[in-house]
């Protein structure tokens, strides 16, 4: 272990009980994302504003230029530069400030938006995904500074708007757009997967469908007739038709490709069965009374579906649409009656490959900083399993890898909590990191 390093992992342990006391502070700010689904965006508004404002202050104290802007009002990013020496290679520590809605706080055992600390873990909405994340990394550049360790390479700060609801032209796409762009960079997402502190250089695409099912509506006690029309005279006008049968025979065909994409659809870095069309809401009934005594004229479902990061989403769409098209064909009423698919969302894949020198010199940086902790090791490379900003950064052509304090079972749960001793070591490895990246001087 380098002098350099020694010194700033000495600096961070001393600074724990005060990186533990601002990531209360940044708990207890309800930076909840004001444009979540069923949010009151002007009672929320001004919370990313309110987070980025107190990591300008640590950022500042880190000896970093510092700068907030946005381009929504109450939605500010802040960004910290810390000029190196020269010569040696830049960085970036990306986070989002906002977090998602905490559902109803009294399901929770503590405040979602008090930071509860037990001894062991602390306990909030964002302690997890990904406020610890964030202070480690803003505590880990001020340890490097009051250690009096210069690198080589700037380091550059990232705390971003927007994330949790896939506004990154808001956040991460915004800073890169102003110019706030490295060699490398390091997410502090949660990637506790099968072991904590992963590091992860992949991210797969995520696509967002919806597809609508229209039927004929009728009284519901005619079913037996609309059945008996199948059968015997399939091509005439029918009586009625439900939309919700003809959604249900849709999925079924979706679900036969989605155990087809087991064998079709893989990637290295992924584990077999992990790319899906996921059905997550169902919205039926007739439209002009949601109510049993009606044959149903309508049906919508929603899909995530997630695909390999090396696969253009043209295909993904086509396999779709072809198997839409196909069980539509084999249906009486689908085959007059097309379904129609849209496609209200979409987050690219992104990838670094496993021998990238980034990806080499964090897993490097994440088991010299945890050595003598519980989380002693080699850690596991793994994949996201969902959507990061990662994609925005290896689309601009910067490699990028996961690293971030918390289990992925604990992201958007109820009792959200972080180990205190692995946001610790969180803040070692990207200091680190740092070292073996930029260079030390």
């Amino acid at each position: 272990m380098s002098a350099a390093t020694e010194k700033t992992l000495a600096r961070i342990d001393d600074l724990r009980d005060e990186m533990l006391a601002t990531l209360q502070e940044a708990i207890a700010i309800r930076s909840v994302n004001p444009t979540y689904p069923d949010q009151d965006y002007d009672d929320l508004v001004g919370g990313e504003t309110e987070v980025s404002q107190l990591l300008a202050g640590h950022y500042r104290g880190a000896g970093a230029e510092t700068q907030l802007f946005g381009d929504a009002p109450g939605r500010d990013n802040v960004v910290g530069v810390v000029r190196g020496t020269g010569g040696g290679r830049s960085l970036i520590f990306n986070g989002h400030v906002d977090v998602v809605p905490a559902g109803d706080a009294g399901a929770w055992t503590h405040d979602p938006f008090a930071g509860h600390i037990d001894g062991t873990h602390i306990w909030g909405r964002g302690s997890v995904d990904m406020k610890s994340g964030l202070v480690a990394q803003a505590f880990a550049a001020r340890a490097l500074h009051e250690s009096d360790v210069r690198l080589r390479g700037d380091l550059i700060l990232q705390g971003v708007a927007g994330e949790e609801n896939l506004e990154h032209h808001l956040g991460t796409s915004l800073v890169l757009g102003h110019g706030f762009t490295a060699h490398g960079a390091i997410i502090a997402e949660p990637t506790g997967a099968v072991g904590p502190l992963s590091v992860m250089p992949a991210t797969p695409g995520v696509l967002v469908m919806r597809i609508t099912v229209t039927g004929k509506t009728g009284h519901a006690s005619a079913r037996s007739l609309m059945r008996a029309q199948l059968r015997t005279a399939p091509d005439t006008e029918p009586i009625a038709a439900s939309a919700l049968d003809g959604a249900l025979l849709v999925h079924e065909a979706l679900r036969a490709l989605e155990n087809e994409w087991e064998v079709t659809l893989t990637d290295p870095l992924f584990e077999p069965g992990q790319f899906t069309i996921g059905l997550d809401v169902i919205d039926g009934g007739a439209r002009a009374a949601r109510n049993v005594a009606f044959i149903p004229d309508e049906t919508t479902l929603d899909y995530a579906i997630f695909y390999p990061p090396s696969v253009d989403v043209t295909k993904i769409q086509s396999e779709i649409t072809e198997t839409v098209a196909k069980v539509a064909q084999s249906d009486p009423w689908l085959r007059r009656n097309l379904p129609t698919i849209e496609w209200p969302m979409h987050y690219p894949g992104g990838r670094t490959d496993r021998s990238d020198p980034l990806c080499q010199a964090v897993v490097a940086a994440r088991e010299e900083a945890a050595t003598g902790t519980a989380y002693a090791g080699v850690p596991d490379v793994r994949p996201f399993p969902s959507a990061t900003d990662l994609t925005w950064f290896t689309a601009a052509g910067i490699p990028a890898v996961g690293l971030g304090p918390g289990s992925l079972s604990m992201a958007h749960a109820v009792d959200e909590r972080c180990a205190l001793d692995e946001i610790v070591v969180a803040a070692r490895a990207y200091a680190t990191a740092a070292i073996r990246w930029c260079g030390a001087s």
